[in-house]
């Protein structure tokens, strides 16, 4: 054994890993934690010393991920009530799960679920009712999945009722919370819009902080399955803030089939500072009228930049009645929308017609010309786009 491999040898059998680590100088130690990535290791480094304390804790509490359960629930609420880690969550995550499908359970639960299920609600409303005392937080994603783990740990499937039932007093609670937080985006996915008359605290929040918003919806084949859905499909109006100078960036979602509300309520809302509007999945109504999509994009005219539509739909009431074409959508917006600089459309920009049996479904007898007149028209408006970022460049 060389002589320097043989002293490194003694000298790490006497001295412990753990020591070594602590003794390192402050820039090696720097160094270190600039290059975990994971929150276990991160949070392991913290317990060596001072001072991996005091570079890791703004980098593991930045981001807090709160799970479906009581525990975690408790575990946010005690990070919300410290003082030397609040100060550092810029952002909150809930039940964030990769790669998970939405879909709703069995109307089935246990009386004994149902007890965990209230002990549940009460304190993630609790956590999420305080988090206006963090002072630095910017940005809440809450993701709303049918099922929770229990205080077992097994995971417990709810009812299509006590989901949707969580997830409005989820949301509330974070409405209730942005009256004095300084939070800039909210994002809430999987989410089974209700009659308005349930979000009334969406417009009690007369000045929201928001400056970007993503909402992404349940689409209407999903809600129809359900045996408890005589009351959703509803307008998602329902969930946006009063119209309002600080909303930047727009996102609706409908990611796992379309959505269309006959209820449709969105003459009330204009963002003057609106840059980025996206629709995925969204389907407009067949008679342009002030509460539907296409005018509340026209609405928007004065700031917006960039539109995106992904695999957005034309309703087709009847097929004895005209759909609305969207040649006419895309000349008239080529017109109207004069301060957009970026369009983005992908997938097909078809037309649909509600069908008792499969839900909304592809409305096939659109005549070549008309399809001809589609793609014709839409070319025009990106060249329209085109033509404009030229004369500003």
């Amino acid at each position: 054994m060389e002589p320097r491999t043989q002293s490194f040898f003694i000298q790490t059998k006497l001295c412990p890993l753990s020591i070594i680590m602590r003794n390192l100088p402050i820039e090696i130690i720097n160094a270190i934690v600039e290059n975990v990535s994971s929150l276990t290791d991160l949070l392991q480094l913290r317990c060596l010393s001072q001072a991996y304390r005091d570079l890791v804790t703004p980098i593991a509490f930045s981001k807090l991920h709160v799970k479906n359960s009581v525990q975690s629930a408790q575990n946010f609420q005690q990070i919300i009530a410290a003082p030397n880690l609040a100060p550092y969550v810029r952002e909150v995550v809930y039940d964030s799960r990769d790669d998970e499908c939405f879909q709703f359970p069995p109307e089935t639960i246990e009386v004994e679920d149902m007890l965990e299920v209230d002990e549940l609600e009460e304190t993630l409303t609790e956590a999420f009712c305080s988090i206006d005392t963090l002072p630095r937080l910017e940005c809440v994603t809450a993701s709303f999945w049918p099922s929770f783990i229990s205080q077992s740990g097994k995971e417990i499937r709810e009812s299509a009722f006590w989901f949707t039932n969580r997830q409005l007093t989820v949301t509330h609670a974070i409405y209730h919370a942005m009256k004095k937080s300084r939070m800039s985006s909210l994002s809430l996915n999987n989410v089974v819009m209700m009659p308005p008359s349930r979000y009334d605290f969406v417009s009690a929040l007369t000045n929201s902080p928001l400056s970007h918003l993503s909402l992404s919806v349940v689409p209407n084949a999903d809600i129809s399955a359900w045996s408890g859905s005589k009351d959703v499909n509803g307008s998602l109006g329902a969930l946006l803030p009063l119209s309002n100078a600080t909303l930047k960036s727009l996102e609706l979602r409908s990611p796992q089939g379309p959505y269309h509300s006959l209820a449709t309520q969105l003459s009330s809302f204009h963002y003057p500072s609106l840059e980025s509007l996206v629709l995925e999945n969204i389907v407009f109504d067949q008679t342009p009228s002030p509460e539907g999509v296409e005018e509340f994009v026209l609405r928007q005219n004065s700031g917006l930049r960039h539109l995106e539509l992904r695999s957005c739909a034309s309703y087709v009431a009847s097929p004895s009645f005209d759909a609305r074409l969207w040649s006419s959508i895309w000349q008239r917006w080529a017109t109207e929308l004069t301060s957009l600089r970026e369009l983005v459309v992908d997938g097909d920009s078809g037309y649909v017609v509600l069908d008792a049996d499969w839900g909304y479904v592809t409305y096939k007898p659109i005549s070549t010309i008309a399809a001809e007149s589609d793609s014709s028209s839409l070319k025009m408006f990106r060249d329209a786009i085109a033509s404009a970022c030229k004369v500003v460049a």
